[in-house]
């Protein structure tokens, strides 16, 4: 996951030690979201300090259902660190949920910016090796009618969900196919499935 690559590997061994960011990633990881948020906000106003802590108390009330709080603290990580690749992953799958998708691909083009492979953010696929990164352009034409076997010169800077969901709603369905099948390689997640059916029914309709 993403937010393992941007904190600590050795989270056991410090949160052994009594390092409250790992002892809260600790929380996290296990799906005890409102004690990782109850030991960042004890802790914080004492070592505000500490980048790590305020990215685990983001992801945590991310997780805990506390949407506004935790679009506070990924800008407040931004504010200290610009380039760090979890919070803007996170702005942006969470602007694009509002509805706000020029937010959401400001976020997401940042990240190529910065990270050209997207290494911060890849899925373990098996297919990961075909994923490129260029910028998404807002207000493209909707796909034309192709044959089947046709390749889209678009390339697909990510694969994650939220592109997916990207893709279908500007009204591209074949790379929308692409990314929830590639999502699937590693998983039988009956949500993506359904997506992937409803993005094939959208691509026999656009053939017909």
């Amino acid at each position: 996951m993403a937010e393992n690559k941007s904190i600590s590997q050795n989270n056991s061994q410090l949160a052994e030690q009594g390092y409250w960011p790992s002892v809260a990633l600790g929380h996290l990881n296990e799906g005890r979201f409102s004690k990782a948020v109850e030991i960042c906000r004890e802790r914080m106003p004492l070592e505000d300090e500490i980048l790590s802590g305020r990215l685990i108390y983001a992801l945590a009330l991310y997780r805990a259902g506390q949407i506004e709080l935790a679009v506070e603290q990924f800008y407040s990580v931004l504010a200290i660190e610009p380039e760090n690749l979890t919070a803007l992953k996170y702005l942006g799958d969470l602007k694009f949920e509002e509805g706000d998708e020029i937010a959401a691909l400001a976020s997401y083009q940042r990240i190529m910016e910065i990270d050209p492979l997207c290494e911060g953010l890849k899925a373990d696929l098996k297919r990961s090796h075909t994923m490129k990164t260029r910028t998404i352009k807002l207000n493209r034409p909707a796909e034309t009618t192709v044959k089947p076997q046709r390749k889209s010169n678009i390339d697909i800077p990510f694969f994650t969900e939220t592109i997916g969901d990207l893709y279908m709603k500007q009204g591209y369905p074949r790379l929308a196919s692409e990314v929830f099948d590639t999502l699937l390689a590693g998983s039988d997640n009956p949500r993506l499935m359904k997506k992937l059916d409803a993005a094939r029914e959208k691509i026999n309709e656009k053939e017909l």
